[in-house]
């Protein structure tokens, strides 16, 4: 199993329309492909405006299947117009479990 973390610094004043976005139009693309969303987070104290989404995926090869698959939907061009204007920044990176339940796969 291999996990990504996606940690997006959102544009004042953005974050509720950005967690719209995501849970109503980007994740239910994103699982229809190979990923599992674990959880989407968002941070309450240190960098506020910071959100952590994370996936599961089978393997690396998942990561652009279901990326291609994102750019293909017809409602990309304007998910991407909306997604520029409220995101920042965002870091990807893909990690091991190494410890903790999903490490032992009790969840």
């Amino acid at each position: 199993m291999l996990y990504m973390k996606s940690e997006i610094t959102v544009v004042p004043g953005h974050l509720p329309a950005l967690l719209d976005l995501l849970n109503d139009r980007v994740f239910p693309i994103m699982e229809s492909g190979s990923w599992r969303l674990i959880g989407c987070f968002v941070q309450r104290t240190g960098r506020l405006n910071t959100i952590t989404d994370i996936w599961e995926m089978d393997g690396y090869a998942e990561f652009p299947l279901t990326y291609d698959k994102f750019r293909a939907h017809p409602d990309y061009p304007e998910i991407r117009v909306l997604l520029d204007t409220y995101i920042e920044t965002e870091t990807l990176v893909f990690m091991d479990a190494r410890g903790g339940r999903l490490a032992r796969q009790e969840i």
